[in-house]
């Protein structure tokens, strides 16, 4: 017993230790206000709920540099969290030529289908119609589907004009779903169904886009992803 316990605390100061390198995480601020609401015939669905939550908040993660927050961590494989947070770093770590990217909310998509993964039992992808909600960066070049542009002290209001198609992977873990990542096209499409506008009630602080360093973004437990 005495064992497992000095054991288990050990491992609690480590953490603690290697998460308090460099500069502290930054809060991670998920609340959405919606206009509108989502219709379709799969939105009752368990893996398009674990969707519909994901994209909230990872995509408030990257306005906070900090996806450790357990909201993303316990419906997200490590694998995918570790990913995304790896990413904003070499972002920053290149930037003007590329950047990180801060968003105004959460992706509004309807559900067109659910479909099996091929010779995985308990895998699905989940196929939406996409547009994502107006983001910041310092990259000019960062141009996704030709949106409209704006800058404002050296930094760019990007707004997507149409929807595309896009796709979640989703898996069963010990009876629980898990987004894995997913995948993005350019192909145009059209919502079938109503959809909400979601934005943070807290809006990303665009400050931070120049002065991000990459020791800023925190990974799973914490931990710092640049090194």
């Amino acid at each position: 017993m005495n064992r497992t316990l000095s054991t288990t605390l050990a491992t609690g100061v480590l953490v603690a230790l290697l998460a308090g390198c460099g500069p502290a995480a930054l809060p991670v601020h998920a609340e959405v206000e919606w206009e509108g609401q989502n219709a379709g015939e799969f939105e009752d669905d368990p893996r398009v709920q674990v969707v519909r939550e994901y994209v909230v908040q990872v995509y408030a993660a990257d306005n906070a540099f900090n996806y450790s927050d357990p909201a993303l961590t316990e419906i997200a494989t490590n694998a995918t969290v570790l990913s995304l947070a790896r990413s904003t770093a070499s972002s920053i770590r290149q930037s003007p030529v590329d950047s990180a990217s801060m968003w105004e909310g959460p992706p509004s998509f309807t559900v067109t289908n659910i479909v099996k993964r091929e010779r995985l039992e308990h895998t699905f992808d989940v196929h939406v119609c996409q547009r994502v909600a107006p983001r910041w960066t310092l990259a000019i070049g960062d141009t996704f589907d030709e949106g409209k542009i704006q800058e404002r002290d050296g930094a760019y209001r990007i707004e997507q004009e149409h929807f595309v198609k896009h796709q979640y992977s989703v898996s069963d873990a010990l009876g629980s779903w898990r987004v894995s990542g997913g995948g993005v096209s350019t192909e145009e499409c059209e919502p079938t169904d109503d959809f909400a506008v979601g934005t943070y009630t807290t809006p990303p602080d665009i400050d931070l886009l120049h002065e991000a360093t990459p020791d800023m973004v925190r990974g799973p437990g914490g931990r710092r992803v640049d090194d």
